[in-house]
């Protein structure tokens, strides 16, 4: 008898770690937001920024857009970035009323977009972008060419805080 009830004590104990295991697994909500999501955006964007920075139509584009366009990118970026936070990411949190819709789509978003900008800036002067014909007289059209990438830039730096399985 005593064997028997050691053998139900240890398969017992087998289903609640492997009821764990499953639910670490299965549980898909997002961790807090950390410094490795920020250096991951930071890899995303410059990712998806190396394939548009390297595009000839991007300068053409760049000098020709109108300040209503540049208004539109931007808005269309942060409205992007919010939907895919929001959509993808605030979808999963489990408790939300402890994780408020707010804050959390504030800090993503707010570090995706810098991120975004700052890696614009960067390939644009790393590729010698800002030195091109057309760009490299007038400080707007380089702004412009820095907003033009940043669009796909915050794109790239929201991907790999979507993607990632996060287990704890």
């Amino acid at each position: 008898m005593k064997k028997k009830a050691a053998l139900k004590e240890e398969i017992d104990e087998i289903k609640e770690d492997v009821e764990k295991i499953e639910k670490t697994l299965l549980d898909r909500s997002p961790r807090h937001f950390s410094t490795r999501d920020i250096v991951n955006a930071f890899f995303g964007a410059l990712i998806i920024g190396l394939t548009f920075i390297l595009k000839g139509a991007a300068v053409s584009t760049a000098i020709n857009l109108k300040t209503i366009h540049i208004i539109f990118i931007i808005l269309s970026t942060i409205l992007i970035l919010s939907a895919e936070t929001y959509f993808i990411a605030w979808t999963k949190v489990k408790n939300k009323k402890q994780r408020g819709l707010g804050q959390f789509l504030l800090k993503r978003v707010t570090t995706m977009f810098v991120v975004a900008f700052v890696v614009s800036v960067y390939l644009v002067y790393v590729f010698g972008v800002n030195n091109q014909q057309f760009i490299a007289n007038n400080p707007l059209n380089v702004l412009k060419m820095v907003i033009l990438i940043g669009m796909p830039c915050a794109v790239g730096a929201a991907i790999p805080g979507l993607l990632v399985k996060r287990i704890e």
